[in-house]
């Protein structure tokens, strides 16, 4: 089982995006390289088997803003998409996104 693990990373309106590409041929590697990438704060983390995507993880985080002004991080987690789940569109889109700044 050889795959490869895309990352991308929105770093704002000044910097451009982070796009790291990453090999694994054993199933620890894999687990491995997603969890330092989820650790690290990437946006999103796609699996790819030779050139097709078999699942992605994409950040969703929910915040408020105190009185202060202060953003306050109510829920940072991944959420699971794969191929053939409830927006295919969407993912089609993702896909491309990591295809196009690789």
């Amino acid at each position: 089982m050889t795959c490869t693990v895309r990352t991308y990373k929105d770093n704002g309106p000044y910097f451009d995006a982070t796009v790291m590409s990453y090999r694994a041929a054993r199933f620890s590697e894999l687990l491995s390289h997603c969890r330092i990438a989820m650790d690290d704060g990437e946006d999103t983390i796609a699996v790819f088997h030779e050139d097709r995507c078999v699942g992605m993880w994409d950040r969703e985080l929910e915040g408020h803003v105190d009185s202060a002004g202060d953003t306050i991080v109510d829920h940072d987690a991944y959420e699971l998409k794969r191929p053939g789940g409830r927006s295919a569109q969407a993912f089609a889109m993702a896909v491309a996104k990591l295809q196009r700044a690789a």
